[in-house]
């Protein structure tokens, strides 16, 4: 895949996961979206659900304003678009509770550092059995920069990066039940450093990582176009859904009762 466009990767990701909606017979009617996406992510969920409300959560101001900005363009977007509700605040930032019976967050996560506070808060969010889809980045992502740093002596953690299996554990042990994961890999090819660094601002995954030094991380990357020759990169893209969990106060349980077998 080559790159020109700074959001299509949130467009491929949004395009796939809203695919997966067709054999989903639960019809939203408040569909929360965590982490703003120039409106991608909302304008395929308004064509499949006409009726559905709209709230958008993202900590980046810019990306609430992008989102706002294309609602203003075109005319499809004005008019669903039109009552879209932003707030600004970090994904680990109490949300309303029992508020939303979808949440969808397409590559949000790489903003949060704690990912089971993230969940437990979506959790809360939604009411019970509602849907939660989601799209991050995997363990392998990135594996030409992190081999290119260890080989010139500069440490690079990953830690909001996980395998696509434990991120379904924490799924199931924050909030959902019935945990579905599964993983595709992309091949970006760039042939100049400026594009590369467009789309790890974009994604926020640079942002993620963790250096002993920085500024000897980012010369190292550099030096990886001085030959000229388009340089490609690798991400590991993760789907995810779930169910949330009926979650009762502590020290209780739910009573079922049956009817007595003639």
């Amino acid at each position: 895949m080559t790159t020109s466009d700074r959001w299509q990767i949130h467009r491929h990701l949004a395009t796939d996961s809203n695919e997966r909606l067709t054999i989903v017979r639960h019809i939203p009617q408040h569909i929360s979206l965590i982490g703003a996406d120039a409106d991608i992510s909302r304008s395929l969920l308004a064509a499949r659900y006409p009726k559905a409300a709209f709230t958008e959560y993202d900590p980046r101001a810019d990306f609430l304003d992008a989102a706002a900005a294309v609602r203003q363009s075109g005319f499809w977007q004005k008019l669903t678009g039109k009552n879209v509700p932003q707030h600004r605040q970090a994904l680990i930032e109490p949300l309303p509770e029992a508020a939303a019976d979808m949440l969808w967050a397409n590559l949000s996560l790489i903003t949060a550092a704690d990912l089971p506070a993230v969940f437990d808060n979506w959790a809360r969010h939604l009411k019970t059995d509602s849907l939660l889809f989601f799209t991050h980045f995997g363990i392998d992502s990135l594996q030409e920069i992190s081999g290119r740093l260890n080989a010139c002596g500069i440490s690079c953690a990953m830690p909001t990066l996980i395998d696509m299996h434990d991120l379904g554990d924490m799924l199931f042990h924050h909030g959902f039940y019935d945990p579905v994961m599964d993983t595709a890999k992309l091949t970006l090819s760039y042939r100049r450093a400026d594009t590369f660094w467009q789309d790890m601002d974009t994604l926020g995954i640079w942002q993620a990582l963790q250096f002993d030094n920085e500024t000897a991380a980012r010369a190292a990357v550099d030096a990886m176009w001085q030959s000229g020759e388009p340089v490609d990169i690798t991400l590991e893209t993760v789907y995810g859904h779930a169910v949330k969990k009926l979650l009762l106060p502590e020290g209780e349980s739910a009573v079922q009762f049956f009817p007595k077998r003639k």
